[in-house]
């Protein structure tokens, strides 16, 4: 299969050297081209973790780079908790997406933004849990906006984590709007943390558990902490979606110095 168009996501600003490059001269050397949306983390509008982006330093590189961010919503240790604790993480990081960015911003973009739940392998996601976050992801977005503004759910989660993909599963048996996508992790054994987008390897990378035709794979991350967990993850957009239609539209192209956030 066509390999797709390469893509980054990170714990650190993207504004953080390493081997004496910016993360994004890093990456963009790395695969011959910029990454065309780079993965970061939200989680609430008053949260100062090491990890949040930082819109005043990120901003501007990002716009210059013409890279768009994949906004990530980043409470790995509580999605295995109830459908409340949904709600109330999914209040707090759409919040913190709008108010980042600002509505009018946004607007001006099209209104439409995907966020992805962050499901690491020490905690599986329950049932539950994203019932509540991607319900009430959508409804306060609008809530929130006045209705200027959707935020449309989707998962990030490790291939082999099948509780997490059966949960879902589940929960899109009685909802199938409540996921636009998934972002599946799965590394090939014995290669190097960093090298360029390998083929896109369908059946490597699909989850065993099916899930509908409104949740398709999106992105595939194919390697980790490269060069070193202070750098980048490394991965592709699936080439067997239209990723000018189905995926970067509804990612966020940070504002310039000029334009109005």
């Amino acid at each position: 299969m066509p390999t797709g168009r390469p893509t980054a996501d990170s714990g650190s600003l993207v504004t953080s050297t390493v081997n004496g490059q910016g993360l994004i001269a890093y990456a963009t050397a790395l695969y011959g081209t910029a990454p065309v949306l780079w993965g970061r983390y939200f989680k609430s509008a008053t949260n100062s973790g090491w990890a949040e982006y930082r819109h005043a330093t990120e901003n501007q590189p990002l716009h210059d780079a013409g890279i768009r961010v994949l906004p990530v919503a980043q409470q790995t240790d509580r999605v295995g908790g109830s459908q409340d604790d949904g709600a109330a993480d999914a209040t707090a990081n759409a919040e913190d997406l709008i108010l980042t960015f600002g509505k009018d911003y946004l607007v001006s973009l099209g209104g439409q933004f995907l966020m992805v739940l962050d499901v690491e392998q020490t905690l599986s996601m329950t049932e539950g849990y994203y019932r509540g976050w991607a319900s009430t992801l959508i409804a306060h977005g609008q809530e929130y906006t006045q209705g200027a503004i959707t935020l449309m759910p989707a998962v990030y989660a490790s291939h082999g984590d099948t509780a997490t993909w059966q949960a879902l599963a589940d929960v899109l048996a009685g909802d199938s709007s409540l996921c636009r996508g998934v972002w599946v992790a799965r590394y090939y054994s014995g290669r190097p943390a960093c090298y360029p987008p390998p083929e896109f390897d369908t059946g490597f990378v699909t989850p065993a558990v099916a899930l509908p035709a409104s949740c398709p794979v999106l992105l595939w991350q194919y390697s980790e902490n490269c060069p070193t967990a202070s750098g980048i993850d490394c991965g592709q957009t699936n080439p067997a979606i239209d990723a000018d239609q189905l995926l970067l539209p509804f990612c966020v192209l940070p504002p310039g110095a000029t334009e109005v956030a």
